[in-house]
Formats: structure tokens, sequence, C-alpha cells
């Protein structure tokens, strides 16, 4: 007899939540199946009925969080379309699970599903061309440069505000670091003397 839909989806989301908790106690290497079911409340030919193991479970977690992510940017309106919009609009399916991902108890795989999952959807977002030299290399600059700047924020308790974030990320990727840092005469004098 199959069971119903509603006690399907129950039974995974504890053991979705089993896994939350003991993922800030542990990397995900040493969670063991026996602690996901104790945690969760069932038994293990229950686990075995939904996830073939603990990593099975994980992809199922990511690929939730992704399509989660994804949809927030794709129901921006497009009279709204900007970089801090879009910022704003990550930050929103950035809560503290995604950061547990990319911590030190996570899954070092995350970010470049993040990447090959959510690129091509910024790309068409920001309508930028197929063919410019090294997009690759761009990507993966910006994609390792705000996650982490994300982590940082996170492990420093969100000490700014989501608005003071999304501007720095938006000023780092638009303008880099140096017009960030320093005075702007500076900047352009040392520009000069390159060219010269």
């Amino acid at each position: 007899m199959r069971k119903q839909p509603e006690i399907t989806k129950k039974t995974r989301q504890r053991f979705v939540d089993a896994f939350w908790s003991l993922i800030k106690e542990k990397p995900i290497a040493k969670i063991a199946v026996s602690e996901l079911t104790r945690r969760a409340g069932y038994n293990r030919s229950t686990f075995y009925e939904y996830f073939l193991d603990t990593y099975d479970l994980l992809a199922y977690i990511e690929a939730q969080l992704l399509e989660e992510i994804k949809q927030i940017i794709l129901n921006i309106p497009p009279e709204k379309n900007s970089p801090i919009t879009l910022f704003k609009s990550v930050f929103a399916a950035m809560n503290e699970k995604v950061y547990l991902l990319v911590g030190t108890n996570g899954d070092s795989s995350f970010l470049t599903k993040v990447k090959s999952e959510l690129i091509p959807i910024v790309q068409t977002y920001f309508r930028i061309p197929n063919d410019i030299p090294n997009f690759d290399y761009l990507v993966c600059f910006v994609n390792s440069a705000m996650f982490g700047l994300l982590q940082h924020w996170n492990e420093k308790g969100k000490d700014m505000s989501t608005e003071e974030i999304s501007t720095m990320m938006q000023n780092l990727a638009l303008n880099g670091l140096i017009s960030y840092i320093a005075p702007q005469n500076a900047v352009s004098a040392e520009c000069s003397e390159m060219d010269t």
C-alpha cells in the first residue's frame, strides 16, 4: 500500500530537520544514518525508503535550496532589474542553512553547484553575452568572493545590515577592491602612472 503524500512529505522533512541539527555539530562525513534516524524518530529501514545514504539526503537538501534561490531570482519583477535588487533577493534565500553548507562542516562542492545552477540565470538576468573572453574565470572569481564575503558576514553575526552588505558586494563587483578602499584620486593617480 502506497503512503499518502502528506505522510511521505512529513517523514522526509523529519530526516531533513535531523540533518540540519546534526550538521551544526559535526561535518557531513561524520553524520551516520543511525544518528539521523534516531534524531528523526524513525528506524533505519524508514530512512532507506527515502534516501540511499547521507549524501543522497544532502543532494536532496541542496537541490531544494538551489531551486528556492532560483525561484527568488526568477520572480524579480523586470522593472527592478538591477544588481542591488538581485543581491537583496538572493539574501532572502540565504538563510542559515546555506551558510551551514558553505561552512566548515558543509559540502565543499556546494559552491560549484551554486555556480553551475545560478550563473546562467544571473547571466540572462543581466543580459551578459556568452562570448566574453574568459567568462568562466570571471564567474569563478565573483562566485568565490561573494560567498566568502557572505560566509564571513554570517560568522560575524551579521553585524552589518542586509542593505550594507549587499551594497558592499555590489561595489566590489562593479568597482573592485582598490576603488572601495582607496580614495578615488589616489587610484586615478596610480593608473596614470602605470600608463606612462
